[in-house]
């Protein structure tokens, strides 16, 4: 895995437009195709319902027991309890920007750990 490789990838709100199941497929599929971190950005969805956690749930599931790492940004307080609530945070790392995800250590390729070299580094909650 690269070290220092980091996808950020937009999260495509729920919606009933067309071009909604397109985004999701494309989001699944850079999951899938990559070998680094992938940051789902949350902060362009002003509310989640049940697609978008179901969404979130098929992100997390797809990089289960691969030597990447997907992390979301919640962006908003309101998404962040809402990925508390629904425990989507206690599988994958969540984060109130952009920023704050970046700065996040990479996971070890040698057995999963978090590598904390530096001690200032964010942890997620």
């Amino acid at each position: 895995m690269k070290a220092d490789a980091r996808i950020i990838l937009p999260f495509p709100c729920a919606s009933s437009s067309p071009s909604y199941r397109t985004l999701r497929k494309d989001l699944l599929r850079a999951l899938r195709a990559s070998e680094s971190t992938v940051i789902v950005d949350l902060s362009g969805c002003s509310s989640l319902n049940h697609e978008d956690i179901d969404l979130l749930l098929d992100c997390a599931a797809h990089v289960a027991g691969r030597d990447m790492q997907v992390l979301f940004v919640a962006g908003s307080l309101a998404n962040r309890v809402l990925l508390e609530v629904t425990r989507i945070s206690s599988l994958v790392p969540v984060f109130n920007s952009a920023a704050e995800a970046l700065a996040y250590p990479q996971i070890a390729a040698e057995d999963g750990t978090i590598d904390r070299r530096e001690n200032d580094l964010p942890t997620p909650s």
